[in-house]
């Protein structure tokens, strides 16, 4: 085999793996969408009795989340007021846009109870819905789901955000499915993507609920990548106030819906902030983050 095939070769495997345009090679970055969940305990500061500390986490969390840089976040429990002010004016050099807007109550959100958007790109509300079934301190937080539109350069596509009910009967979980699955058929075109990413409260692997989620969002899961597994991890995280070291679940997802549109790659992976912040407590949420980066 000569020199002049080996080269020739090599090109090729080069502009496979890059893909090429007129210009040049194109950077697969430019093509890459990264989405991130991050339920962050911003609970009412009124709650003193929970000892989280909205505001002081609030202060260190976006340098965190400005280093690892995803195209969108979706918090959830985003309820303070003040820790939420505070996020919004650190995150707004790299997140212009916000989605999200507290309502006059003094512990609810007029848009999907808690769930706050933060984008690089352009986005716009579509629809929001507050779910009609809820149990107990959740239905203080007029929990439920909202569906915006990103204009990302490597393509458009809808993103679904909700915090689901912590415990409750299975059927109110079942109706929780069925809302959020109907607002995004509602609104699904071919040829825009659709994500769904929140801390759904409902546990991978559970053979009762989870298959229920799935087929009610019409949604694509997958495995975790890396060393860490678990979005809510007693072991790992000292914000737990139930402290169990054997309770480790994933609840947290960033799920795909196609509509036509099949991804080049897809990983997902579970992100671990901590800085110390008083003298029993380094993690900055009782959650982990899960992210998903995709390649279209």
């Amino acid at each position: 085999m000569t020199r002049n095939y080996l080269f020739v070769l090599l090109l090729a495997s080069t502009i496979r793996a890059f893909g090429w345009t007129g210009d040049g090679l194109k950077d697969t970055a430019a093509n890459q969408i990264s989405i991130m969940s991050y339920n962050v305990k911003m609970l009412p500061r009124g709650a003193v009795f929970i000892h989280h500390h909205p505001v002081i986490r609030a202060r260190l969390i976006p340098a965190k989340l400005v280093e690892e840089s995803p195209d969108v976040i979706v918090f959830q429990e985003a309820f303070d007021g003040k820790a939420v002010r505070i996020l919004r004016r650190k995150l707004r050099a790299t997140y212009p846009f916000c989605m999200g807007f507290q309502n006059r109550k003094v512990v609810t959100y007029k848009r999907a109870g808690g769930v706050l958007m933060f984008s690089k790109y352009p986005m716009h509300e579509i629809e929001s819905i507050s779910y009609t079934q809820c149990k107990g301190i959740d239905c203080m937080g007029n929990k439920g789901a909202m569906l915006v539109e990103v204009d990302h350069p490597a393509h458009k596509f809808q993103l679904l955000g909700t915090h689901m009910q912590a415990g409750g009967s299975h059927d109110l979980k079942l109706s929780q499915y069925k809302e959020a699955g109907e607002l995004l058929k509602r609104h699904e075109q071919e040829g825009v993507p659709q994500f769904a990413a929140g801390d759904f409260n409902t546990v991978k692997g559970n053979e009762q609920l989870y298959p229920y989620l799935v087929d009610a969002l019409k949604v694509e899961d997958g495995d975790i990548s890396g060393d860490l597994k678990f979005t809510s991890d007693h072991l790992l995280c000292d914000m737990e106030k139930n402290h169990d070291p054997n309770k480790r679940r994933v609840i947290d997802y960033v799920f795909y819906k196609a509509n036509g549109v099949k991804p080049a790659s897809t990983v997902r992976y579970v992100k671990q902030f901590e800085q110390r912040w008083s003298d029993t407590h380094k993690s900055l949420s009782d959650h982990n983050a899960i992210v998903l980066k995709m390649v279209l």
